[in-house]
This record gives structure tokens, C-alpha cells and sequence, in this order.
């Protein structure tokens, strides 16, 4: 190898890296780019005398149900991942006076080999990769499948449009179960809550007939499996008001970085990855991850992708912000320019809603200070003049009524005003 060609072939190493590192490669591109990378690699290496040293092995890892010697291929159509093998050791044959005069001869700087290496071995040269994600199954699940599937089809058959609200708030709700295996998992449930409720009802009720113990037993029983099966009918409508407020909260703070994003002049698919990557919004996190998903793993396109995720989200704010985005990008209008205004209406929004949750606390407060201080100052005093008086109230000493109230009735008050607060404010 003459003295040109190794130089090109250094500065063709040097270029494919900086490509790599960007990103700017397709995957058929990256597989080519490292091809070239070990064959310049090699040669350099032959020149330099140091054959009798493997380099590093560069394989692509692609997904597959099957595993080979080298290769493991994925099913589904995610970004490539690029394993490198540990570099064996090796003695150099040539002096470092001879090396530093062979890469000035190239026109090639020792600063500029070492950070390569650095590159390789951080692992900087193989691409970034949101991965995405599959939902595992449930053994309760499909126990109860086994169990009840006859049933839950002849439920959802029977009554499929009264069930259409549930439907859509356990799909909002993120839960990684499939409707009719939810169903039957409520028939599960509810009858190993029957079960339990009766025997442990008829244990511990004792009654003077055994009839009628083993009756009442069976009544409780009936009321805990219905009792039961109301949790889990309404568990995903409390999971997705939950997930509405956790989105709610991030939402304002989510726009102004896509914003920042955009106007970086980043693709439209780059601000969801960095926006996840960031693991700065946990209420956004699954949505974010559901257009991800959508993208490197159905194979969507983006504006599908948002449609999909606008459809099932439960806060319709983040609704109105990816349906605009996709308004934008399928019209060819300036996404940086609706997510800055997007930003602004979203920050005004943001303080408005947390000078009315201030404005509250001032009331709340003045309640509090009526009910929960002055109004057992009062009650208290008027106990202490009763009982100078010797008297009774309803028959109830008034000693027993200033304890009753001291240890039970006033902290249980405070306790509920706690949580009444909480619920009412804004979270996050």
C-alpha cells in the first residue's frame, strides 16, 4: 500500500466516523460504513506490521426469533445495534519514531487516531437507540382466561356497546392487558373474593344456628365479590384521571423543550426521542414512548403515529398539541414556529392555573382557621363551663365527650382537610 493510498484510507475512516457519530447513516449505509472502516482498518494495519493482532469484530446485531453463532436477529424493524468486540493486546513491530514518520508521510495526526479509539471504545460510533417496547404476558391473566373466556365472551357479545366506556378507559389507561382477559380477570376476582368473604364470615360470626351463620356468611360473601368486582370495573377510570393530571403538570415544561428542539432544526421524530431520552417528564414518559413505539416498532409513519396516541390519550391538551403538530408537518408549515406559540399559551396557562390554586389556599385557609381552631376553642370552652356546672350532655359525661373529641374527632378532621387540599391542587 503506497503512501496516497493510506492516506486516504485514514481520512476515510476519520470521515465515516463523524458520519456515524451524527447519525446521518441509513441502516443499510452504517453496515457499509463499518465494512469500509475494518478494511481501511486492516490495511493500515498490514503497513504498520501488526497483522499477527485480530482487530475489534464489528457485527450488527438485527432481532429474530432464531440465534446464530455471531448473529441474533430481532423481529421488529428497530434502529441497528452495533456490538464491537474487546480489542486483543498486541506488540507493535515497528519503532515510535518509524510510526510518527509513516503518519506524518499520511498526513494523519496521533490526536486524530486516539480519539478514534476513544470513539470505539465508548461506543460512540454506533447509533443512538430509543428502544422500544413489548408487553409480557400475565399468569393471572391467563389463568383466569382458562377459567372464564366462555363467560367473558358471551358478557362482551351480549353487552359489547354498554362496554364501549370501558373499553376506552382501560386502553387510555395504559394498562397492559387486553380487554377480555381484564374481564375475566374480574370474574377471577370476584369469585376468590366470594370465597374468602364467606368462610372467613362464617368463621368469625357466630350464630345460633348454623343455618343461619353459613347463610349470613354467603350474604357477605356475595357483597365482597360485587364490591370487588366495582374496584377493578372502575380501577382504570381512577388510572386514567391519575395519568391525565401526571400529564397535565408535565405538559407545559414538555412543549417549551420540543420547542428548544425544533428550532435546533432537529427531524420531527428527533424531539420525541430526545424528550424520552431525558427522563425528565415521568407523566409523559408513556405516551412519549407509545409514539416510539408506534414508529420503530409497527413501522409507522410519524403523523400516524401522533394521530394514534392523540386518539387515546387521556388529557385532551396533549391531544390539541399533537393533532397541531401533525396539522403541521402534513401542510409543510414551520414546527418551530407552532410549538414556540404552542410554548407560550401552555407557560400562560401553567401561571394562571397556579394563581387560581394560590387564590384557593387563602380561602381554604380562612375555613380552616373557622373550623378547625376557633371552633373547638369554642366547643372545648363550653364543655369546661358545663362541667362547672356538673351537668351531662345527652347523658354522656362531659369528660368522656372532651376526650372522645381530643383524641379522635379533631385529628380525624384535620387528617380529612389534608387530604381535601391535596386532592383539589395541582400536582407537580
Amino acid at each position: 500500500m503506497n503512501t496516497a493510498n493510506a492516506r486516504q484510507a485514514c481520512k476515510e475512516i476519520i470521515d465515516k466516523a463523524d458520519l456515524l457519530k451524527a447519525g446521518k447513516l441509513g441502516k443499510e449505509e452504517r453496515k457499509a460504513a463499518f465494512a469500509s472502516m475494518e478494511n481501511s482498518l486492516s490495511l493500515i494495519e498490514q503497513e504498520l506490521g501488526l497483522s499477527s493482532a485480530p482487530m475489534p469484530q464489528m457485527s450488527v446485531m438485527q432481532s429474530s426469533a432464531q440465534k446464530q453463532d455471531s448473529v441474533q436477529k430481532q423481529t421488529a424493524p428497530s434502529p441497528v445495534k452495533i456490538k464491537q468486540g474487546k480489542a486483543d493486546k498486541f506488540k507493535p513491530s515497528l519503532s515510535g519514531t518509524q510510526k510518527s514518520r509513516y503518519l506524518n508521510e499520511v498526513n494523519v495526526t496521533r490526536a486524530m487516531l486516539d480519539d478514534f479509539v476513544v470513539k470505539k471504545k465508548k461506543n460512540i460510533l454506533s447509533p443512538d437507540e430509543i428502544a422500544y417496547t413489548l408487553y409480557s404476558t400475565n399468569a393471572y391473566g391467563k389463568y383466569a382466561n382458562r377459567m372464564f373466556e366462555s363467560l367473558t365472551l358471551a358478557v362482551t357479545d351480549r353487552f359489547g356497546k354498554e362496554l364501549q366506556g370501558f373499553y376506552k378507559s382501560l386502553r387510555i389507561s395504559g394498562i397492559k392487558v387486553l380487554s377480555k382477559t381484564y374481564i375475566s380477570m374480574i370474574f377471577l376476582s370476584s369469585v376468590i373474593a366470594f370465597f374468602a368473604v364467606t368462610l372467613l364470615a362464617s368463621i368469625f360470626y357466630s350464630a345460633p344456628n348454623i343455618i343461619i351463620q353459613v347463610l349470613r356468611g354467603i350474604m357477605l360473601g356475595i357483597m365482597g365479590a360485587g364490591i370487588t368486582a366495582a374496584i377493578m370495573y372502575f380501577y382504570p377510570v381512577s388510572i386514567a384521571k391519575t395519568k391525565e393530571s401526571a400529564i397535565k403538570a408535565d405538559l407545559p415544561f414538555v412543549i417549551i423543550n420540543m420547542a428548544a428542539v425544533a428550532g435546533s432544526g432537529a427531524k420531527p421524530i428527533s424531539i420525541f426521542k430526545t424528550i424520552l431520552s431525558s427522563d425528565e417528564y415521568p407523566g409523559m414518559k408513556g405516551e412519549i414512548k407509545k409514539i416510539i413505539n408506534y414508529v420503530n416498532l409497527f413501522g409507522y409513519d410519524l403523523s400516524t403515529a401522533l394521530r394514534a396516541v392523540a386518539r387515546d390519550t387521556p388529557s385532551l391538551r396533549f391531544k390539541d398539541v399533537l393533532d397541531g403538530i401533525v396539522n403541521t408537518i402534513t401542510s409543510g408549515g414551520d414546527l418551530k414556529e407552532y410549538l414556540n406559540a404552542m410554548a407560550d399559551e401552555a407557560l400562560t396557562t401553567y401561571r394562571l392555573e397556579r394563581q387560581k390554586a394560590v387564590e384557593q389556599i387563602e380561602t381554604y385557609s380562612d375555613i380552616y382557621t373557622t373550623l378547625l381552631i376557633a371552633a373547638p376553642l369554642l366547643f372545648f370552652v363550653t364543655l369546661a363551663i358545663i362541667q362547672t356546672m356538673g351537668g351531662e350532655i345527652g347523658g354522656v359525661s362531659v369528660a368522656t365527650i372532651s376526650t372522645f373529641g381530643t383524641y379522635l374527632v379533631i385529628p380525624l378532621m384535620n387528617v380529612g382537610f389534608i387530604v381535601f387540599i391535596d386532592a383539589v391542587q395541582p400536582k407537580g
